[in-house]
């Protein structure tokens, strides 16, 4: 009949088996919320990047309403010149006429940046979109993937589970009681092995007597870290 180290041996390794399934059911949700957050900011993205263009086109557009303002004005000014009784007033609206030209010039030079603008990032539009349907496309994909694999890790482990049970109904009655304890406390972590009589889990080398004694099938621990020693399968 195998001695405890094969039973403890064949525990920890399904132990840790199991606790790694339950590991990744647990962290799939947080690894679908990255995937929603990634989704969110590539509309985000996309989103600002259309507001841009509406405010850009906004200040063309008010640009253009200033232009026509200040055309009908120096259109005013021009019959008012025209008009005028004498050199001084003549003068004066030929000044004001002469500034509001140069404003319609600087106003169209600002027009034709934003209009440099908007076409950049119209340009960019497509890209953006792009990536958007694509992030779509992969999350409705990772979300079936992940049902899948959410199923596959619970049938596993239930598995793992069920074949621990018997493993666990098998260990020899003079460890069961402190193997039970330990598990308690420490889960998974109640157990390690030994390379080279050295604790696995913490690198402690282990003495003489202590070896010997799992050569025996005792019930040993490690003196540093206080966990169940086993030794590896001499297979």
């Amino acid at each position: 009949m195998p001695g405890p180290g094969s039973f403890l041996r064949e525990i920890h390794r399904i132990r840790k088996h199991a606790k790694d399934l339950a590991s990744k059911i647990e962290h799939a949700p947080r690894q679908l919320k990255a995937q929603q957050n990634q989704l969110a900011r590539l509309e985000e993205n996309l989103n600002q990047a259309k507001d841009a263009i509406k405010q850009a086109k906004v200040k063309q557009n008010d640009k253009e309403v200033s232009i026509r303002g200040l055309q009908t004005t120096i259109k005013k000014h021009e019959k008012q010149r025209d008009e005028a009784g004498n050199k001084k007033e003549y003068d004066a609206l030929q000044l004001e006429i002469k500034q509001e030209k140069q404003n319609i010039t600087k106003l169209e030079d600002e027009i034709l940046v934003i209009m440099g603008e908007i076409e950049d990032m119209t340009a960019k539009l497509p890209a953006l979109d792009k990536a958007l349907q694509q992030a779509k496309l992969d999350i409705v994909k990772y979300q079936a993937d992940q049902e899948e694999r959410l199923k596959r890790f619970a049938a596993d482990r239930e598995q793992a589970l069920t074949a621990l049970a018997k493993v666990e109904a098998d260990l020899p009655v003079e460890i069961a009681t402190f193997y039970e304890l330990e598990v308690q406390r420490r889960g998974e972590d109640a157990m390690s092995g030994v390379e080279n009589r050295t604790c696995v889990a913490c690198y402690t080398e282990i003495t003489a007597q202590m070896y010997n004694d799992l050569i025996r099938e005792s019930y040993v621990k490690c003196k540093a870290c206080g966990r169940i020693l086993y030794l590896p399968d001499p297979n």
